[in-house]
């Protein structure tokens, strides 16, 4: 099975063995999942800069040692091709990025192979190692490949991340089979035009989880790379916390513009967060949580978590208040979903030591405290009233004290 660095500028010659020039591209349509099979041969006509594409139908033999056609080229129709619409093994894939799957990692394409699967010439593997080079620059006579490792990473593990259009939201589609943490690893890794370009062909959710993901400093440097515009659904759907330390870092000017763009609702609850340090309560809590009056029922709880659920981070407990948004308890997912559907949120009210609640000026070392002592998942944040300000949870608070975890 030959790799593409055999066959490109090979010589091509029609079935009366005549030259007719040299093989210059090589096109394919890929398929998230299946390898790519061949659909057409660009070749460099003798004499002539211009590109003819060859339908693979004509292709006699593709091969390190010959590639020919199996009819005369006098008799062959070249085919009127738009580049953007394929993917060009030359132009497009060797020497770019591309997120290997099975490894959730980012790697730059040295080499390609080729073989025969079901039937037609496909591409079968991506070469990313120091063997794939080697061959490339054509120093495979210095022998070290005999003694360096093969790195070959199978086609259909594999995604390209490039801006072109329809390709781009191929690979969205496959990276979002990806944990956000690892996505955001690999968001790491690209460049600022492929990164961005990625962020902007997931969905608006996909995005926001994966951008929360991202170390803060990329988190900035890309919303100012997308803009308000395009940035504004993304920073709807990201948890409230996460929002305002992005925007403080932003200059107030610039901050205004992308807060301009978002729910008036959803401005006015981040706009209360910003009058917090970054490292007390107030500034780590977030706004994404579920209160709900002591009469509401179980069954009337469930059915209202099912619907906000989606733009929610997560959901350990659901918190009660009264009609002043007087924290009165919490009650688990655990106890709720145990519970008959006609039980009042009331009756089953956990005791809530206020001891164990939090005031928007306590510390980090105060908020561990708290959380160790009471083995707290989340603590609920109050102002002097005792009314219900936010939630700290623990991932934000360890998220603060090991950035890099």
């Amino acid at each position: 099975m030959p790799y593409i660095s055999h066959l490109l500028n090979s010589k091509v010659r029609d079935s009366s063995e005549a030259i007719i020039g040299k093989l210059d591209d090589i096109l394919v349509k890929a398929t998230p999942g299946d390898y790519a099979p061949v659909s057409f041969l660009a070749i460099r006509l003798k004499n002539n800069p211009d590109l003819v594409y060859i339908p693979y139908a004509f292709v006699e033999t593709l091969s390190k040692e010959e590639v020919s056609l199996n009819a005369l080229f006098s008799k062959i129709q070249p085919t009127p091709v738009k580049e953007e619409e394929w993917i060009c093994l030359r132009r497009n894939v060797l020497d770019q990025q591309i997120v290997d799957l099975s490894g959730a990692r980012v790697v730059r394409v040295n080499d390609l192979r080729i073989g025969e699967f079901n039937g037609h010439m496909s591409v079968l593997g991506i070469d990313v190692g120091i063997k794939g080079l080697l061959r490339r620059l054509g120093l495979s006579w210095l022998g070290l490949e005999r003694i360096l490792a093969g790195n070959l990473i199978d086609w259909r593990h594999a995604q390209l991340v490039h801006n072109k259009g329809i390709q781009l939201n191929l690979a969205a589609k496959s990276l979002t089979k990806l944990h956000p943490a690892d996505l955001a690893n690999i968001l790491e890794s690209l460049s600022l035009r492929h990164g961005s370009g990625l962020v902007q062909a997931l969905d608006a959710k996909d995005a926001a989880k994966v951008l929360e993901e991202v170390d803060p400093h990329l988190q900035k440097i890309l919303v100012k790379y997308l803009g308000p515009e395009q940035a504004a659904s993304i920073l709807a759907n990201m948890s409230t916390d996460e929002v305002v330390d992005l925007m403080k870092m932003l200059p107030k000017e610039e901050a205004r513009l992308f807060l301009n763009r978002i729910q008036k609702g959803k401005v006015k609850k981040l706009e209360n967060l910003f009058l917090y340090e970054d490292d007390t309560a107030g500034g780590l809590m977030t706004l994404d949580y579920l209160a709900f009056s002591p009469e509401k029922t179980v069954g009337e709880a469930i059915a209202e978590i099912k619907r906000a659920s989606p733009s929610l981070r997560s959901i350990v407990y659901i918190y009660i208040v009264d009609t002043s948004n007087v924290f009165l308890g919490s009650v688990s997912m655990r106890w709720l979903l145990i519970s008959d559907n006609d039980i009042k949120l009331g009756d089953l009210l956990k005791n809530y030591p206020i001891s164990s609640t939090l005031s928007p000026e306590d510390d980090v070392e105060e908020i561990m405290n708290v959380m160790t002592k009471y083995d707290l998942y989340t603590a609920v944040v109050l102002d002097e009233s005792k009314k219900l300000l936010g939630v700290v949870t623990i991932d934000d608070v360890m998220r603060l004290l090991a950035p890099k975890a």
